[in-house]
């Protein structure tokens, strides 16, 4: 799998197929905290259960674990909503002066959106309006489109795109750490009622430390997963009453809205309806080549080569050189 760079440090694989930040590397270590505790569970308990009660157990939370591990690699390949870049201001051709830009743009273009006003900010770096809930990622360098945050786990950032593949992994990642660490507890408690049973002199106490020599792997599961149950559900639930509220974990941070301030909340139905069952854009363009592929609909913040921007143009530029884009 060849790696390709495009701007801001963002890497390309696959010719553009796949898109991940620069510290992918750091996905590996996900992986592994994931699937190294599944395989121990898979060998120790799973195959408990599935000779004295059942296999159905092990089935579930393989599928489970092996749903969660899909997820996270999809996340961490998907295009999070990055939006294409403008020339640098002092190359674009203002359609209304006829000449080239001399300086910067105004800093902030205020829009209204369901009757609030927004400041759109010119983003320096990539050289357009950022949209409204559009942030520029300081680790990949890149305005991302409904920006939610960086995920140092995943090594991506999770945006418009690519929210409702994260939000499935920490779903499937919470309920298989909890449906482990309740198993692998069961099991250790059935032994030390086995032990107890056949022992009718041997306290509890001793007979829970008897059922851990028994099965020492199994009780390091529970421990490990003790300690990161709580990170791990705490996600899932935080991430919840995000999208129950129509926020992102930037605006929530940052504390964006006050009140009933909250221009894109529509209820809880809608909200899920929007962000987890909506259709998923096709990519602006194309990042192993730079073509445009679809284009942005307003020309506040539409690429210089985009139909979008045609509606700024007042006079045809020169030859080869493009529109601007957004007001002078």
């Amino acid at each position: 799998m060849t790696q390709h760079k495009f701007y801001g440090n963002n890497k390309v694989f696959c010719r553009g197929r796949l898109i991940s930040g620069p510290d992918i590397r750091s996905c590996a270590a996900s992986v592994l905290m994931i699937a190294v505790p599944s395989t121990i569970w898979h060998i120790e308990v799973g195959m408990w259960y599935a000779e004295r009660y059942t296999i159905v157990i092990s089935a579930v939370i393989g599928l489970m674990q092996a749903a969660s591990l899909v997820l996270l690699i999809c996340t961490a390949f998907s295009d999070p909503g990055i939006m294409p870049r403008q020339k640098d201001f002092q190359e674009q051709y203002d359609a209304k002066t006829r000449t080239f830009r001399a300086k910067q743009p105004p800093r902030y273009f205020e829009v209204l959106v369901r009757g609030h006003p927004f400041k759109l900010k010119y983003c320096t770096t990539c050289n357009i309006y950022r949209p409204p809930r559009c942030v520029h990622c300081s680790v990949c360098e890149n305005c991302i489109e409904r920006f939610d945050h960086h995920c140092p786990w995943i090594g991506n950032c999770i945006g418009k795109r690519n929210y409702w593949l994260f939000y499935s992994f920490v779903s499937f990642t919470g309920a298989v750490n909890a449906a482990v660490l309740a198993t692998s507890a069961a099991q250790l408690g059935l032994l030390t009622r086995e032990i107890m049973n056949s022992d009718s002199e041997i306290g509890g106490g001793d007979a829970l430390v008897k059922a851990l020599g028994q099965e020492p792997l199994s009780a390091t599961v529970v421990v490990y997963c003790t300690a990161i149950v709580w990170f791990t559900v705490g996600l899932c639930l935080y991430h919840n009453y995000l999208v129950c509220t129509n926020q992102t974990t930037y605006e929530q941070i940052k504390g964006a809205y006050s009140g009933d301030n909250n221009p894109f909340h529509r209820g809880a139905a809608g909200n899920c309806q929007d962000i987890l069952c909506s259709r998923v854009r096709p990519r602006y363009f194309n990042p192993f080549t730079g073509k445009l592929l679809w284009p942005t609909s307003d020309p506040a913040f539409a690429p210089s080569n985009s139909p979008a921007a045609a509606p700024l143009a007042r006079a045809a530029p020169p030859a080869g050189e493009a529109v601007a884009d957004g007001p002078s």
